[in-house]
């Protein structure tokens, strides 16, 4: 009988805050001079930054995402890298030139969720990242929860224009003693279907019992300019 090896998946970072920049293209330019430079892109490739996307809110009703707020969604191969990355005395420097205030959190997958990735549709061109951050009492339970919900949501949510969907359980620090928490990242190809769907109490209040403090939803579209990532 043959064991299946334990996989190593790589995590998620998530970076959030205020723009210390008057504007988003002034952030455009410190960014790809910064960290997004060939010199910082090839230190944080080095330490195991598989990608690193940017983007802004997306105007929805059902999004806390504030005007001059920024995300990054980076993916490492290993919590290690992160820490290294961020003890560099420049990379530090370069955070306090970007952001007047942000949340850096690491999120690993949640085993045993329901997550899925589908093909895009000939024409439906849009990104639009929903995300939905929440304190939660229990991990294995709340998965169960949002795993019974994707699970009889999925043909509604492909329907509305979802092209993935992914669940992350939050990754403590040595001294962290914030609640537990749990992220959903869904990826959209329809902004309409997303609104759509994030408003259909069919699926989305059964969520509510997962829940052990207030919902935090947002949604993101890609930063409008040119800016480095890979």
């Amino acid at each position: 009988m043959s064991v299946t090896p334990k996989i190593d998946w790589p995590v998620l970072l998530t970076v959030r805050g205020k723009m210390l920049p008057k504007s988003l293209e002034e952030m455009r330019v410190l960014h790809n001079r910064t960290a997004g430079s060939a010199a910082g892109i090839a230190a944080a490739r080095s330490l195991g930054d598989l990608s690193h996307l940017v983007y802004t809110p997306f105007a929805s009703p059902l999004s806390n995402a504030e005007t001059g707020e920024l995300l990054f969604l980076d993916v490492w191969q290993r919590p290690k890298g992160i820490m290294d990355f961020f003890a560099n005395e420049k990379i530090i420097q370069s955070g306090t030139k970007l952001f007047g205030a942000r949340d850096a959190t690491i999120w690993m997958r949640a085993e045993g969720a329901f997550s899925y990735a589908l093909p895009a549709v000939r024409g439906k061109n849009d990104r639009i990242v929903g995300m939905l951050r929440v304190p939660i009492a229990s991990p294995e339970k709340a998965i169960e929860i949002f795993r019974a919900v994707d699970i009889d949501a999925q043909r509604d949510a492909r329907r509305r224009g979802l092209l993935s969907h992914e669940i992350f359980i939050k990754l403590s620090v040595p001294g962290d003693t914030t609640p537990l928490e749990l992220l959903g990242i869904d990826v959209w190809s329809d902004r309409a279907g997303m609104t759509e769907h994030y408003g259909d109490a069919t699926h989305m209040k059964v969520l509510g019992s997962a829940f052990a403090g207030a919902p935090d939803p947002s949604a993101w579209e890609p930063a409008a300019g040119e800016w480095s990532e890979w």
